[in-house]
């Protein structure tokens, strides 16, 4: 999800301990809960194949899935080249459009389509311009990179742009500092980790929170399947909303990847954190319920085999 953007993802969990890296994608606990809670909603004959493109048995399909999530973002995303694939730069003016914002289809819309079409029809033949470390079976690179995916286009800032590489050009007036003395200094990583941290405090820690957001969704709370373009819609209207016009960030514009002139710092407080806890438990939960219901589409009949034969497409 980025180019020039910089690592939209954590290394390793150890990163969480560091001062956080521009461009970080939900960081590390938001994937892993975005994960748990689609786990809950595959059906047995999904989660099934689920267990066997990740290598695990029924009891461990919720912890693999919640490894995987964060897979995509712990490689060499320069060197593999998936960088562009986390995130998709929509103008936060003007009416909402994605048209011209893919080039090489390497943005977070087309690589969601490309992951579930190769899990569908099984293909064979995925590689990465290197091979990717910690290294993944084919399948299980797939389906690690449609989980992530999938969890990213939901970080509203992931799907918008104003000038600002999606939030990473803004930094803070004053950094967030955690418990365990770990710094938030710019926008961007507000979305990733601190919003996050901010409802897992409300809700308990990740199976907790996972467990506590599906019963919603299974008490009637509801969630419309929709498009992936429709996803990164939903996004980019919060980001319009919860960020730019809630902070009071002015319409700008700079070339792809760069920061336009004059980007102000932007002050970050418990109160505005706390603003956005129910829109944040909402892209998650969504996130969540979409991506089950993806893989319970893609992979019903004969789709996600552990080892394709190569009887699908080859591409």
């Amino acid at each position: 999800m980025f180019n020039s953007r910089g690592v939209r993802g954590i290394s390793v969990a150890l990163a969480i301990l560091l001062t956080a890296p521009p461009g970080w994608s939900w960081g590390h606990d938001g994937h892993r809960l975005v994960a748990k809670i689609a786990a809950k909603d595959l059906s047995p004959d999904t989660r099934k194949k689920v267990a066997a493109i990740l290598g695990t048995n029924d009891a461990g399909v919720d912890a693999a899935m919640a490894d995987a999530a964060t897979w995509p973002d712990e490689i060499d995303k320069k060197t593999t080249g998936t960088g562009d694939w986390h995130f998709i730069d929509v103008p936060v003016s003007g009416a909402f459009s994605v048209a011209g914002l893919c080039p090489q289809h390497n943005c977070a819309i087309d690589r969601i389509q490309e992951m579930s079409d190769r899990l569908r029809t099984n293909q064979t033949g995925f590689t990465l311009p290197v091979t990717p470390s910690p290294p993944r079976p084919m399948a299980s690179q797939e389906l690690a990179f449609l989980i992530h995916l999938v969890g990213d286009i939901h970080q509203p800032l992931h799907a918008a742009n104003d000038g600002d590489r999606g939030g990473n050009c803004e930094n803070l007036t004053k950094a967030l500092v955690h418990a365990d003395h770990s710094r938030t200094t710019e926008l961007h990583a507000v979305w990733d980790n601190d919003e996050v941290f901010t409802v897992l405090k409300a809700l308990g820690n990740e199976d907790a929170a996972a467990s506590a957001l599906f019963q919603r969704f299974k008490s009637g709370t509801p969630v419309r399947q929709a498009a992936v373009t429709d996803w990164a819609h939903e996004s980019n209207d919060l980001a319009r909303k919860d960020v730019y016009q809630a902070l009071h960030i002015p319409n700008r514009t700079a070339p792809a990847g760069q920061c336009a002139t004059n980007v102000a710092k932007v002050s970050i407080d418990q109160k505005y954190l706390d603003s956005n806890v129910m829109d944040t438990e909402q892209q998650l939960l969504r996130a969540g319920i979409r991506l089950a219901g993806v893989l319970n589409q893609i992979c019903a009949g004969n789709g996600c085999e552990a080892n394709p034969s190569g009887n699908g497409k080859k591409k």
